[in-house]
């Protein structure tokens, strides 16, 4: 990009709540349902019909806003949202604007070992939409309305962000938090965690706010990437030929890496805002906020802090570590049976997340305990156990949880470290192969590799290695 410039990022965070009914009726809030099977005429907006504030929901957006440090109003209210589109039945949208449930706030993250924060204008919560299915082979679309009335709250940033890797980093702290307090399960391939930016380009130095396009469809943290270099490119060329850059609404194509123009976009006067006459102002006291705050974990942005300066971690390997709440959640049970932060982090981030990753599913369950995975670490630690037959261990009781222990004795994998018997072996492989001990003895190094081979062979992969090492060498350097 054009060093003469900077970006100028602000983020529009929409994130399904995790709660068992929608935000206003008692339909099922349930992903992948048949279509139009969970809905009812509250979501659908049928006349007459009353909503009804989902409390679970206010609690959420209550927790969302004091993991962030917002300040949560002592009143809220609900306001129609009005627009006209086909996967909006009733034609608005039960939002928030003028007083919404969380104000302020803002969200900590590292970037390149610097920390670094965006701040947060507002959280607020209200109803999502329908969603239209369009049949491109018979010119037809469809909608389905179970989508409509699942509860979301929108985390609106302040344009703080003045690059692809910052606005990158933002929603990656902000999916961690959400999940980490429960409130959300964030999976961006079930649209349960969406993303809008909005972007302008300004000379740097200069305090004065370029026009600013927003993106949409942006389903992925590659995808924002891309589209915030595209798009940034894409009006520094516009300035640099003196074009006119008009704010506009617009769609990325993740397939061809472009943007296309949706419609003109839209300032808050063309919604026309006003209470929702349906619903009653919310009343939030200190004591209720105090009470949810009570119930709050850990953080991720501390986790992490306490896991560089406490455990004695690296920056890395903590970012690998506190990527999915599963792994966190066992690596803390693992760290209460053996207190070696550096050898259990080892453990799981190579042989536990290798197994993790087999199965494609985000945030798979762990299938070994925690004391059985210990139990493997100890094993191998106590030369008891090759690395490969550990590994031959954990692929056989990912399945069962069976005990590492007694299967390593059923199956006979437990490593022989008594030197007589070793040795014995060593002595019996040398006596059968003397054209490879004048190989050896001539320089050829790779004879000690087929000599090892022939002794594991010999002992069906149960002796030592390193004692097999050592009496090779003393025997063919005699």
């Amino acid at each position: 990009m054009n060093t003469k410039y900077e970006i100028v990022v602000g983020l529009e965070i929409h994130c399904e709540l995790k709660t068992e009914t929608k935000a206003f009726c008692r339909c099922k809030n349930q992903f992948g349902a048949s279509i139009n099977t969970n809905v009812c005429p509250v979501c659908m907006g049928l006349p007459g019909a009353l909503p009804t504030i989902n409390k679970t929901c206010v609690e959420y957006t209550i927790k969302s806003g004091l993991a962030f440090g917002s300040t949560i109003n002592s009143q809220a209210i609900f306001e129609r949202k009005n627009y006209f589109y086909p996967d909006l039945s009733k034609s608005y949208q039960i939002s928030q604007l003028e007083k919404p449930i969380c104000v302020g706030g803002k969200v900590r993250y590292k970037l390149n070992g610097e920390e670094k924060f965006t701040r947060l204008n507002n959280i607020h919560m209200e109803e999502d939409a329908g969603k239209s299915i369009h049949d491109l082979k018979n010119n037809k679309s469809y909608v389905d309305f179970n989508r409509c009335g699942v509860p979301l709250i929108e985390i609106v940033t302040e344009p703080d962000i003045r690059s692809s890797e910052e606005a990158v980093a933002t929603l990656s702290a902000i999916k961690e938090t959400l999940t980490a307090i429960g409130v959300s399960d964030c999976k961006m391939q079930e649209g349960s965690l969406r993303c809008d930016v909005n972007l302008s380009i300004r000379e740097k130095g200069s305090q004065k706010f370029g026009t600013r396009t927003e993106m949409k469809n942006l389903n992925s943290f590659k995808a924002v990437a891309r589209a915030i270099e595209y798009e940034a490119n894409r009006q520094i060329k516009m300035i640099e030929n003196g074009e006119t850059i008009h704010q506009i609404t617009l769609k990325w194509d993740d397939a061809t890496g472009t943007n296309e123009a949706l419609r003109s976009k839209e300032a808050s006067n063309d919604y026309r805002y006003f209470p929702d006459p349906d619903l009653v102002p919310i009343e939030i006291e200190d004591s209720y906020i105090a009470k949810i705050k009570s119930t709050m974990p850990e953080l991720p942005f501390d986790r992490k802090n306490r896991y560089e300066k406490e455990l004695g971690l690296s920056e890395h390997d903590v970012g690998i570590l506190t990527g999915s709440q599963t792994v966190i959640n066992f690596f803390e049970d693992c760290l209460k049976i053996k207190n070696e932060p550096k050898i259990v982090a080892n453990w799981v981030m190579t042989d536990l997340m290798k197994k993790l990753k087999e199965n494609l599913e985000e945030d798979a369950p762990i299938t070994i305990s925690p004391q059985n995975f210990v139990d493997l670490i100890n094993m191998f630690q106590n030369k008891e156990i090759t690395i490969n037959n550990a590994r031959e261990l954990l692929d056989r009781v990912w399945e069962t949880n069976e005990s590492v222990v007694a299967l390593a004795e059923k199956l006979g994998l437990k490593q022989v470290n008594d030197e007589d018997f070793v040795k014995t072996a060593v002595l019996d492989v040398i006596a059968k192969n003397p054209q490879a001990v004048s190989d050896f003895k001539s320089g050829n190094e790779r004879a000690l590799t087929f000599f090892m081979g022939q002794v594991m062979k010999q002992t069906k992969g149960k002796a030592n290695p390193q004692i097999v090492n050592k009496f090779l060498l003393e025997e063919l350097k005699k």
